[in-house]
């Protein structure tokens, strides 16, 4: 198999390697675990779940043991167009659930054959995104808005100061309730998650070019490193340098 696969978007990161096994612990994102080669064990509030297969709500306290396997790890913004589609549709109830065996089935049929690829890793996270969507019953967009398009090049941007929602909305000339509205209508995910999430991306990025965890903080506009590793761990329940030390190739993609 290739070195493990680590990718981040605004919304959720994948990530394609060696299983860690891991302590009881929680995190604010929804996560899927598929075993590429066998059982995975999950074990929450007493139960234990086995399966190739599973989703765990998000905030949930859980363990997964998962030996040496190759496994895919998908972790998703609750508040996500679909992360809001997961929820309704396996999350509710219950907190841990087995996915469908005939859609993952199909996903590894499609991205085993891709992981031996040396020439890229992005049909990948394009495959697996689809995956998402069909899991979640939701669509991507396929035409936006001009005034959300350019938000989003604004977004991209480096600024001094935090931005506000009221300075955003009229700098494309929209009240700021209906810039949050459209917004998540448009995006699949609310404008100040969507933020958060671009600062967390960044970070990733002036790390994996060589800066150190304080700069990369800085420059990504979080006050500090450990302002930056308290929010990375918040939402994916482990630190960004445990995460990004078990991965080799890695691709953030701010969209």
């Amino acid at each position: 198999m290739t070195p493990p696969l680590l990718f981040f978007s605004t919304g959720y990161f994948i990530y394609i390697g060696s299983a860690i096994d891991t302590a009881v612990h929680d995190h604010h994102a929804i996560q899927i675990a598929i075993s590429i080669d066998d059982e995975i064990e999950v074990i929450s509030s007493g139960s234990v779940i086995k399966n190739r297969s599973v989703i765990i709500s998000s905030d949930e306290p859980h363990e997964c043991r998962t030996g040496e396997q190759t496994f895919l790890l998908i972790n998703i913004d609750p508040e996500s167009k679909i992360g809001n589609g997961l929820k309704k549709i396996y999350l509710t109830g219950q907190r841990i659930a087995v996915l469908p065996e005939a859609i993952v089935k199909e996903l590894l049929k499609d991205i085993i054959p891709m992981l031996s690829d040396d020439e890229s890793a992005e049909p990948i996270f394009n495959r697996t995104l689809q995956f998402l969507h069909e899991l979640s019953r939701t669509t991507g967009n396929d035409s936006m808005d001009e005034r959300i398009i350019r938000l989003l090049e604004i977004l991209k941007q480096k600024w001094d100061e935090p931005l506000k929602i009221e300075d955003l909305s009229a700098l494309i000339f929209l009240s700021p309730g209906r810039l949050i509205h459209l917004f998540t209508e448009q995006v699949g995910i609310p404008i100040r998650k969507y933020m958060l999430w671009a600062k967390l991306l960044m970070a990733v990025q002036h790390l994996t070019e060589g800066n150190n965890m304080t700069d990369a903080a800085l420059e990504a506009g979080f006050s500090d490193a450990p302002h930056f590793n308290r929010t990375f761990k918040r939402m994916f329940g482990q630190t960004p340098s445990l995460l990004l030390k078990n991965s080799q190739i890695i691709q953030a993609y701010i969209k």
